[in-house]
Order: C-alpha cells, then structure tokens, then sequence
C-alpha cells in the first residue's frame, strides 16, 4: 500500500474546518467554544481501512514521482469529480517518509528554488469554495441556513447526476470570477458542466421517477443560482426566472405540505419560496396559487412572517395596478374603490411596522458605530460610489439571513409607499401629487427605510469583519459549512443585490445614495463575482415615477374639474425622515408618526 499520510481522528466538524480537533470526548471543546454541532468522531475502523483502491493508489504515486522531478509548478488538473465536506481530509497534502524527508533536505542544499507543494486538484477548490461562501447550516450560533439542503443530497449524489453537474457548474463559475489561473479556463470549466446539467436536468424532468425528487428540484435552483452567478447583457438577464418557475412547478406537482414533511423537503420549499420573492417583486406578479399556499396562516416564525408580508405585497400591487388602469376617476364606484385600496396599502403597511417593533431581541439589529462625512463640499467634492460606507450609521445583525430578512421587510414598505404614492397622484389628479401630505408620509417612510438598507450593507459586505474593536465587541461566527472566516462571503451579497436595486431606482432615493448603491453593485459584480449585479447597476428605471405616468396620472377628466367628485382630504400632516439611534427608538417613531 503506498503512505497517505497520518489520519486524522479529529471530529468530522473540526476536520470540516480545516482546523486542530482537541479530540474531547465526548465531544470536541473546538466545537462547544464555538457553538456549533459536534459531527463526532470516526471510528477505529474507518480510520486505518481508508480508500486504498487502485486509482487512489495510482494518484499516490504519481504525486510522489513528482517529487523527484524537477521543481517546476505543476499545472492544476481540471476534473469533474463532485467533491464535498465529508472529504475534506482527503485535501491534505501527505506526510513524507523518513527516506524522502532526507532526499529532499539533499535536493533543496542543492537547488536554489523552494520545492513546492502538491497542489489541491481544481474541482476540489471550486467545491469548498462554493460550500464556504453559499451553503449556511444553521445552528445554535446560526439559526437559520441557506441551502442547508444541499448537505445531505450531495453526500448521496451520483457523479454523473444532474445536482452534481449542476452544482460544478455553480462551483467553477464562482471561483473562476473571484480567481484567476493561466492553465485553468474556469469559463470553459463550467459552460461545460452547466450544459451537462440542462441534459440531465431535461431528463430527469421527463422521467416520472425522478421528475419531483429532492435531487431534481436542487438541481433546478442550481441552475438558477448559476444564471445569476454568470448573467451577461448577451447571455440574457432574466434566465434565472424560468428555472424559478420551473422549481414552482415542481413543489407545486408535489405539494408544499408534502415536501415539508422532510427535512430535507423543508428546506427545499423554503428555499423555492425565497427565491419566488424575488421572482414576484421584480416582475409585477401574483404569486402562485396565494399567498396562503406558501405560507401557513398557523406559520408566525420569524422568516415565514416576512415571506407573508412580501407575497401579500405583491398580490396588492397587482390588484392596485389592474384598478388603476382599467378605472375611471368620473366615476364615484371607481373612486371609492381606489380610496378602499388606499386604507389597505396603510394598514398592511403599519401591521410591518408593529411586526419589526414586537420582534425579540434575537432578531434585532445594533447599531456599532457612525461614520461622518468627510466630503464637506457635496456640489465638488468627490463621490462615495467606491466607498465602503456611506456616511451615517453601520449596524451589525445576527446573523446574514436575518439581515436579509429586516432588508426584505424594509425593500416591501418602500414598494407599499410606491403604491400609495401612485394612489395618491390617481385621486389628486390634476393637482401635483408631490404636493400632498400624503406624499410626504409615504416619502418620509421611504427615505427612513432606505437610510436603515444602507447601514446594514456593510454588514452584507464583511466591513466589520475587518474591525477589531466591533469584533471584540460583537463575537460572530457566520456558520458556512466549511472553509475560513474571511470577510468577504458571497450569500450576503447575494441576498443584498435586490435591496441595493430598489435603493438605487427609488424615487425617495437621493443623488448620493443613488451613486453608492451603484458602486455596491459593482463591487459584488467585480469582487464578490456575482456578475448578475454588474447589469443590475445599468439600469435606468425609476418608481414610482415610471408607473405614475402609465396609470395615466396626467389625464384631466372634466367631472374632476367641474367639481362633482370630491378630492381627497389630506390624512396626515408632513414628517420629515429621521435616522434613527437603535431599534427601539425607530419603532417608536415609525408606528406613532406615520400613521397614527
């Protein structure tokens, strides 16, 4: 048998992590320090009986040939094999023995150069490069994940299935825009797997077996998640959405409550009904089948709750959008139906609001520190597009999936204040809508909710990370499932991007913030390598503004000017945005000066 190196007995977490187990018992202290599930340990048996087949051994020895060559870098080796946590010790580089340990202090007396290392096969890169930056396994630290449901299918995949070709797909685009290799044509790499994927994902789809399976809908999200990872102007920008509608289809041929009597299967509709919001908020659409059909009433937990809010959201602009076209101000039963509609875009909108300011302290927000603005001249001074902070304060959160949901709750308000904003300019029409009290309420919710975005990208984008005093301050580990804490993790800037797009095009938005929310853009596009953000930066829309002009806001009907409809009285006062300090002190000033 040839050497392959000390095994290690550390816990299978710890051996995840790529760090030194203490080899506690029963459970490692590493992992109790740190708060996260102990995996446990190998037994004896699986220790000293490890993978000795013929192709392990056939690797083993060609790497141990190339010691004896010469010291030239070897070129990485692009395979296609699925490689995942449970194979992470298999990364190490062997030990040498006594007779090699003593060839090689001869070699490097007489060579000037320094013997390199055995490189790390490049399909097992892209791997734990995926896994450490999207799949969030929560935990006691972590209580909620993200892709979580990726864990188990992958550990039981066949290499050549479609959730395996899909996710090296995912895995090669990743790292190919965050790393760059002269051997290596990551672009080819993954154009290559993605379309392995489509074949067997086309397969699968059209065999009733395995058409539904928890394998085949992780595969469509995959195929999504690439379409993101990879979108170009020419590839097409909106890719992403037939996959999306694809996964509902799915979970919909099986059934939500169904799919949730499995683990697995939950986190699967969860995480179908994550990305449904995006599909839903971004095109103007109802979501599928209501709202109750992907939200239990009976469901108050804290990410079901915002979900709720988002999907009721979307189904009321489409109801409002369909009155606002197809109804007439000249008549009285249009009008009051509109007037109807207004009241409940205000009560939805307070229910968030009381919602956010009940939430326990486990969800909650701090606010760690405020940066001054250092550009005293704003008509010559330089821009904050490449800044990392926007002047103003910077919260912390709980963990990424939480500050993805506040983000989510606060990007809904801003809509509900575009659909009471477009009420607004439909029942004062001909009079200048941006004139009216209720315009300055709902513009002041928008502008305090756009303020609260801003504080928490940091946050998305690792800057406290690189802060020694919060970090002291603020201990987190952010539970990825393998792979160091690094700063810059692309699930946070992932769940980021459509609350930085509804900043940058929102009317209430100012020049500034507009230009930084930018600058973000480009920065998860070029740095974090979510290319999909980079065409997202380019767009040239504003709302409400845009919708304004369709609902036909300028339009003058003459039973309007005779004064035979009466315009609506103002129902508030003008407020002014205030930024607040903490949480509580928002809530406070959101639920009793905005509507009453």
């Amino acid at each position: 048998m040839v050497y392959g190196g000390r095994p290690s007995r550390g816990c299978r977490t710890c051996r995840t992590r790529r760090i030194k187990c203490d080899e506690g018992k029963p459970t490692c202290q590493q992992c109790a320090k740190s708060k996260r599930e102990c995996g446990g340990y190998r037994s004896e048996f699986e220790i000293v009986h490890r993978d000795q087949t013929k192709s392990t051994v056939r690797r083993m020895r060609k790497a141990l040939e190339g010691q004896s060559q010469t010291p030239k870098q070897p070129a990485a080796t692009p395979t296609t094999s699925v490689f995942f946590v449970h194979e992470q010790s298999q990364l190490q580089t062997p030990a040498p023995s006594p007779q090699e340990q003593t060839e090689l202090r001869s070699q490097q007396y007489q060579s000037p150069s320094p013997r390199p290392n055995l490189t790390i096969p490049i399909a097992q890169r892209a791997s734990c490069f995926f896994a450490s930056n999207f799949i969030l396994v929560s935990s006691a630290n972590t209580p909620h994940g993200f892709m979580e449901h990726l864990v188990p299918l992958l550990e039981t995949t066949l290499p050549d299935s479609a959730l395996s070709y899909a996710f090296n797909a995912c895995a090669f685009a990743a790292l190919g825009n965050r790393v760059s290799a002269e051997n290596v044509d990551f672009a080819a790499l993954s154009l290559k797997q993605h379309t392995n994927a489509l074949v067997r994902t086309q397969v699968a789809l059209g065999d009733p077996a395995t058409a539904n399976t928890d394998a085949t809908l992780a595969s469509v999200l995959l195929l999504s998640l690439y379409e993101s990872i990879t979108a170009t102007k020419s590839t097409g920008l909106l890719a992403w959405r037939s996959h999306i509608d694809g996964a509902v289809d799915i979970v919909q041929a099986r059934g939500g409550r169904m799919m949730c009597n499995t683990k697995t299967g939950a986190h699967l509709f969860n995480a179908v009904r994550h990305l449904l919001l995006s599909r839903t908020l971004s095109a103007g659409v109802s979501p599928p089948a209501g709202v109750d059909y992907w939200v239990d009433e009976n469901d108050t937990t804290f990410i079901s709750t915002c979900h709720r809010f988002v999907l009721k959201t979307s189904e009321m602009r489409v109801e409002v959008s369909r009155l606002l076209a197809g109804g007439r101000r000249g008549e009285q039963y249009d009008h009051d139906r509109v007037v109807e509609m207004s009241k409940r875009v205000q009560a939805l909108d307070h229910e968030i609001a009381a919602w956010l300011a009940e939430l326990p302290p486990a969800y909650r927000f701090r606010t760690v520190c405020w940066i001054e603005d250092d550009n005293t001249d704003s008509v010559t001074g330089a821009p904050h597009d490449k800044d990392e902070v926007f002047p103003g304060r910077i919260d912390v959160y709980p963990d990424y999936v939480t500050a993805s949901a506040w983000n989510i709750a606060r990007v809904t308000r801003m809509i509900l204040g575009s659909i009471g904003i477009r009420i607004t300019a439909w029942l004062f029409s001909p009079v200048d809508y941006r004139t009216t009290p209720e315009y300055s309420t709902w513009k002041a919710i928008c502008a305090g909710n756009i303020a609260e975005i801003i504080a928490s990208v940091p946050y998305h984008l690792g800057w406290h990370t690189k802060q020694r005093h919060i970090l002291e301050s603020n201990p987190q580990l952010s539970g990825f499932v393998c792979g160091e804490e690094v700063p810059l993790k692309a699930l946070p800037a992932f769940l980021l991007i459509w609350s930085l797009v509804c900043l940058r095009t929102h009317d209430a938005s100012s020049d500034e913030q507009r230009a930084w929310a930018e600058g973000r853009l480009r920065f998860i596009a070029d740095s974090v390598g979510i290319r999909y953000a980079h065409a997202l930066s380019e767009l040239n829309l504003r709302f409400p503004s845009m919708m304004i002009r369709e609902d036909g806001q300028m339009e003058v009907p003459d039973v309007l000017l005779n004064g035979k409809i009466e315009v609506p009285v103002a129902l508030r006062p003008k407020i002014e945005p205030q930024t607040p300090d903490s949480v509580d002190s928002h809530m406070k000033i959101q639920r009793h000066d905005d509507w009453g």
